[in-house]
């Protein structure tokens, strides 16, 4: 593994951990109703505190003065304590407390409160120690309070948790399924469960996990073929034919227009050992890169055996036994072949299932015909049958005369509407220009193909060759 690749990976993972750093769901939703339930309950008892107090103070006033009127005559004893601070504090019922120290008795030294009735010449009423008269009773309701606070908070606490672990428990495990997803898992389906928005989320994940499947499969397979298609283009181009040699008296044009969908079919010329020229347009099954590397298999083999001179019966049967067995079963390639002796000023046509016959133009009749030799494809079969059938024709060529040889595809290009454009209009195009020079007829050919395709792409590749003799 390269140290580039290795680091990125160590980057990612780090990135993983910290994004899954930090506390879960459950505990800061107890935590955060716990906090927020706190503040509630602190306020609340502090209220509820303060007012109790108060109620209680006053109570227990009454209280102790009620009961200091009620047993004066019993405690009162004047030789027994002495007053040590200075003042009194009104306690209500006309009653003043003020503190002592006990000088002889069960509580000689301990330090107490007497109670006096001012209104009847400071009468003390009352003599309590400290321990029995000063006692604060709120300490204990302090205690309580808390205590409760304390407990009514840990039991919410607990209470949250459970709850906040029965509710994020569905967004737990969605929490874990987008992970999952995230991880380039696309085929994965989300388990959370639960009603309402958890319900909905987890569809809505399902169908977007579904979506970015399609895309990435629609990717892959777009960058496939686009990478095929690639491939197909630089072999057709090394395919392609360009300046057509032409025996003296002759001239000769010829054009390859790509489709969409590149595939095999191509077109070419030979000159044979024998002094005869040879033209030849080849349709190819399939297309992309499978049929681009057939159409390279046959163009080498019918170049060779072409190069050999011959008749094109025996040399249509040469390439069909070696081709045949070269490739797979449903592959073929259709061929149309003219062979041009210029001795003779005569072509000799030739066709291997080839749909579209060799349009001839007579500059003498001003009309054409269509030459079709009997034939099936290259490929089809190994030898007896495509033996048997294939057969040629004899084509003067007087001055003047034009021929054309093409390909499936101009007889495929479509309108608007999606009519083809056909065999018979295209015979039309070929006279209309047939009169002129063959380069200028060749554009004024795919010119018309053009426009009645409304400059749209061509659905098969456009390959056209004609020749003609001068006058």
């Amino acid at each position: 593994m390269s140290p580039n690749r290795s680091q990125r990976k160590s980057d990612h993972g780090r990135h993983e951990k910290a994004k899954g750093v930090g506390m879960r769901i459950a505990p800061r939703f107890a935590i955060a109703t716990t906090a927020a339930l706190t503040v509630v309950l602190v306020i609340f008892a502090v209220v509820l505190l303060g007012a109790t107090r108060r109620i209680i103070d006053t109570a227990v006033k009454d209280s102790r003065s009620q009961s200091a009127v009620a047993t004066a005559e019993y405690l009162n004893d004047p030789s027994s304590w002495k007053q040590i601070e200075g003042g009194a504090e009104r306690i209500g019922l006309d009653i003043l407390k003020a503190r002592v120290k006990f000088l002889f008795g069960g509580h000689e030294g301990e330090e107490g409160f007497a109670y006096v009735l001012p209104e009847q010449k400071n009468k003390v009423v009352l003599l309590a120690p400290e321990k029995y008269a000063s006692g604060d009773p709120t300490a204990k309701l302090y205690g309580l309070f808390f205590a409760l606070t304390a407990l009514v908070l840990i039991v919410a606490a607990l209470v949250g948790l459970f709850v906040a672990n029965r509710v994020a428990q569905p967004i737990t495990a969605l929490v874990d399924d987008v992970r999952t997803i995230a991880n380039g898992n696309l085929s994965h389906r989300v388990r959370a469960q639960g009603g309402g928005e958890v319900a909905l989320l987890s569809s809505a994940m399902d169908r977007m996990t579904e979506s970015l499947r399609e895309a990435r499969d629609a990717e892959v397979e777009l960058s496939v073929r686009e990478r095929e298609r690639e491939v197909a283009m630089e072999v057709q181009e090394a395919l392609r034919a360009t300046g057509l040699p032409a025996p003296e008296g002759y001239v000769v044009a010829s054009e390859h227009v790509g489709s969409a969908e590149p595939g095999g079919d191509f077109h070419g010329v030979v000159e044979a050992d024998d002094g005869r020229t040879i033209y030849f347009v080849c349709d190819v099954s399939g297309t992309g890169v499978p049929g681009a590397l057939v159409g390279a298999m046959a163009r080498a083999y019918l170049r060779s055996a072409f190069k050999k001179g011959g008749s094109l019966e025996e040399t249509l049967k040469e390439v069909n036994r070696i081709l045949a067995g070269e490739v797979r079963r449903g592959m073929y390639v259709t061929v149309l072949a003219a062979s041009l002796n210029p001795k003779m000023d005569e072509l000799e046509v030739a066709s291997a299932g080839h749909k579209l016959p060799l349009v001839h133009w007579s500059a003498k009749e001003k009309g054409i015909r269509a030459i079709q030799p009997d034939g099936i494809a290259l490929g089809f079969d190994k030898g007896p049958v495509f033996d048997r059938g294939i057969s040629s024709k004899r084509v003067p060529m007087d001055p003047g005369d034009r021929v054309a040889l093409a390909g499936t595809g101009a007889v495929r290009v479509i309108d608007e509407t999606g009519e083809e454009i056909g065999e018979k209009r295209f015979y039309k195009l070929f006279a209309r220009n047939a009169s002129d020079p063959p380069e200028e007829a060749l554009d004024g050919i795919l010119t018309a193909l053009e426009a009645y395709a409304d400059q749209e792409p061509f659905p098969a590749d456009v390959s056209v060759v004609i020749l003609g003799r001068t006058s």
